[in-house]
């Protein structure tokens, strides 16, 4: 008899990990989602400058009164203005979900609340689920599943 990889079979060992793929970022519980990301890609974010942050979201104003925003791996000022100064924050939510999916550890973002955290934060918990979704699938198809 075969054995078919179904939706409702993935959707059972996604909720054996506490996870459901309607999830969406915040819905039910932001901290928990928080907590799952953290673990999940192992990062960190705050806001508070305590010099143990590996990667630097923050604004800065240039000489003629412009808000810009500095994306970087040092504290010490050594911004590298093509890669680094961006004059939209619009660019910050790619700049941070890559930061978080092949950078890891702590992160500095100057404001929390800024909607680029949030619209990052959703992006990678849907990431999240679509890589357990797929790591679920292969599990199946070890245990004999089509």
């Amino acid at each position: 008899m075969n054995k078919y990889i179904t939706d409702k079979l993935i959707e059972e060992r996604l909720n054996k990990q506490g996870l459901s793929s309607e999830d969406s970022y915040g819905a039910e519980d932001e901290d928990a989602d928080y907590k799952k990301l953290c673990e999940y890609y192992d990062f960190e974010l705050i806001d508070t400058f305590n010099g143990r942050a590996e990667y630097f979201i923050y604004t800065e104003t240039t000489a003629d009164g412009y808000e810009v925003w500095v994306t970087t791996e040092s504290d010490q000022g050594a911004v590298n203005v093509n890669e680094d100064v961006h004059y939209y924050d619009s660019d910050l939510n790619e700049v941070l979900c890559d930061q978080i999916r092949y950078g890891g550890g702590t992160i500095f973002v100057e404001d929390m609340e800024a909607y680029y955290v949030n619209d990052s934060m959703s992006t990678m918990f849907d990431n999240m689920i679509e890589s357990i979704k797929a790591k679920i699938i292969v599990e199946l198809e070890e245990e004999g599943y089509e």
